[in-house]
């Protein structure tokens, strides 16, 4: 070890500067602020005093002369100092909490809004909902109100209808012809047909206020039709009936049967006397019947001239064998068939009106009835009661 340190080189510092010395030449280095004041003893300008001093031999010129050595610069204005990492630290921190404070309470906002519209819908809904139902209620309450109001008109009239019957029916009982009727049938119409209950006429009735509707409305239109064909009829009946009438109480003879030889045996037929006798009168020998002829323009009644059977045998030759007919067996064919008709469409009526309570069992409700039930049952829909 000892052998190795005494044979490292010595390294001779004064040669190298030397050396380096006169290999460089010296640059006098520029003083800051300004010129350097003479050193002490020193009575000529030298070069150090306008370029300052050279730095010693050996020193590198691109070292900076120590600050001992520099004259004080002019005190230059100092600039605003700057802040410090702290205040820079609690700017950048409260800048970062105002933008999240920001951030959270947009958020916060949003959030709000959602939440009220989410609650606005869910309140909404049912509410909505409510005034969707009170407002079909309301529309319900106010339809059946209508639909009321045309019951009772229509109950109304049909009652002052079965007055108007009832009246005649006395008169035809008493064999004296209504003849006003027609012209007040004429003018009463029962108000109401199937116009009054569509749409949402009948929107809340319950199932046995529809079933009473439809058997009102179908009876009422009905009614309306009979109450014409009635009105029809009291036009054209009125000379049959009286003439009727007076056949009650003196019958005649209106028809006789006339017979006549067939390929296959006697053939009767039935044809009406031109001139109709009492039957209680003396019955002539021979009178004039309409018998029914078949021509090319079709069948025509044919004057015939006939002999009334007494005896002998059937048929005869010569003109045609007549004999009269029992009235209360051709009923069917006089007037008396017309008085049967108004009677029947009296009774018809009327108990259209006020129905057939004559057998317990089986009792018919009539429109007048029918009509007072459904406006008991649709009255409970405008009370709320459906």
């Amino acid at each position: 070890m000892a052998e190795d340190k005494s044979k490292k080189p010595k390294i001779d510092l004064k040669a190298r500067l030397g050396k380096t010395n006169m290999g460089t030449q010296a640059v006098p280095l520029p003083v800051p602020g300004g010129s350097q004041p003479p050193p002490s003893g020193a009575g000529a300008t030298s070069p150090a005093k306008a370029t300052g001093i050279a730095p010693p031999p050996g020193i590198s010129p691109g070292i900076p002369v120590p600050p001992f050595a520099q004259p004080k610069a002019a005190q230059a204005e100092a600039p605003a100092p700057k802040p410090t990492a702290v205040q820079q630290t609690i700017k950048v921190e409260v800048g970062e909490e105002i933008i999240k404070e920001r951030a959270q309470a947009k958020k916060r906002l949003i959030a709000a809004a959602a939440g009220t519209a989410v609650l606005g819908l869910i309140i909404g809904y049912p509410v909505g909902k409510q005034a969707e139902k009170s407002a079909r209620g309301t529309a319900v309450v106010e339809n059946a109100k209508g639909l009321m109001a045309d019951v009772k008109a229509a109950n109304e009239k049909m009652k002052e209808l079965e007055t108007i019957l009832g009246e005649a029916a006395e008169n035809l009982g008493k064999k004296q012809y209504p003849s006003d009727l027609a012209a007040k049938l004429g003018a009463i119409n029962i108000p109401f047909d199937s116009t009054k209950v569509e749409g949402s006429r009948i929107s809340g009735l319950n199932a046995q206020a529809l079933r009473q509707l439809l058997k009102f409305t179908s009876g009422v239109e009905e009614l309306n039709e009979k109450k014409d064909s009635l009105k029809n009829l009291l036009d054209a009946a009125k000379a049959p009936v009286e003439k009727a009438w007076k056949e009650e109480k003196e019958p005649v003879m209106s028809f006789s049967v006339l017979f006549r030889s067939d390929q296959k045996g006697v053939v009767a037929e039935l044809v009406p006397n031109k001139e109709p006798f009492a039957q209680g009168a003396d019955w002539p020998a021979n009178f004039t019947v309409l018998k029914p002829e078949r021509t090319q323009q079709g069948i025509k009644s044919v004057e015939k001239k006939a002999n009334r059977y007494t005896k002998g045998d059937l048929p005869g030759g010569g003109d045609p064998m007549a004999i009269p007919v029992d009235p209360t067996t051709t009923a069917v064919f006089t007037s008396q068939e017309i008085v049967f008709k108004l009677r029947k469409a009296f009774v018809d009526m009327r108990e259209e009106l006020k129905g057939n309570h004559d057998n317990p069992t089986n009792e018919i409700p009539g429109l007048i009835e029918i009509g007072d039930g459904l406006l008991t049952t649709v009255q409970k829909v405008t009370q709320g009661g459906g």
